[in-house]
């Protein structure tokens, strides 16, 4: 028995609905898997060498006496050198600042024998020392970190100074973190762009974008840490910026 024609069309058309339906929905499947899932996740870097423009340096005066008097009289009296030595080498005197004078006495432990073998411990008062800091804040970084270098000169006029290291600062960071940032998202997309290219893609719109703190190192240093670093100690720096960006695929 031949089954009616109407009934072969009625079949054929719900087989070609449901190829469509199915068609469909798979494709719908593969736009929000590579919507959702297709990314590129790319660092790029930049770097830029630096040379501090600000110095901070310091040094103390101190003097031990048997009276606070004494003490106090040759703090001033050595301060007063330092000042002017300073200020000889050309060092401006707006800055030069001198903190407060601290006070610290003295004590030596005194035993004396007791009674069946044991022994007696007392405090004697031997002096005091006086002490007195002297900073230096200034944007000649080059006259201040060759003083501090020359400044055994004192001593060897008599003069009880003990010089700290200075400190190398660069003010103008913030001027620079913008522009260097901005260098570093290049870098990256640099990278995404030749990835997909080796794909066979290309670049969508940006995902994701994470700035690493920025690393001011010494110069030709490698180190890199979680929270940034901000170094003090060297007068040429590098400051490098880092950024993470993830980019769709297209």
């Amino acid at each position: 028995m031949r089954t009616p024609v109407w009934v072969r069309f009625f079949a054929t058309c719900v087989i070609a609905m449901a190829v469509i339906v199915s068609t469909f929905m798979f494709s719908g499947a593969i736009v929000r898997a590579r919507g959702a899932d297709e990314m590129i996740r790319v660092t790029g870097s930049a770097k830029k060498p630096i040379r501090s423009d600000l110095i901070l340096w310091s040094g103390n005066v101190s003097y031990q006496a048997p009276t606070v008097a004494q003490a106090y009289a040759a703090v001033k009296a050595g301060a007063q050198k330092v000042t002017t030595y300073l200020t000889d080498k050309g060092i401006k005197a707006d800055e030069i600042q001198t903190s407060a004078i601290t006070t610290t006495p003295q004590y030596s432990t005194i035993t004396t024998p007791g009674p069946n073998g044991s022994s007696n411990s007392s405090q004697r008062l031997d002096g005091y020392v006086l002490s007195q800091t002297i900073n230096v804040k200034s944007e000649d970084v080059d006259r201040v970190s060759r003083i501090s270098r020359e400044v055994t000169d004192l001593i060897a006029s008599g003069v009880s100074f003990s010089s700290n290291e200075p400190q190398y600062l660069y003010t103008k960071l913030s001027d620079e973190k913008v522009a260097i940032l901005g260098e570093a998202a290049k870098d990256a997309r640099r990278r995404a762009e030749e990835i997909a290219k080796a794909s066979g893609g290309s670049l969508g719109e940006v995902r994701f974008a994470r700035m690493s703190p920025l690393q001011i190192t010494p110069q030709f240093s490698t180190e890199v840490t979680y929270d940034g670093q901000n170094d003090t100690t060297s007068l040429n720096k590098t400051i490098t910026a880092i950024v993470t960006i993830g980019y769709a695929v297209r």
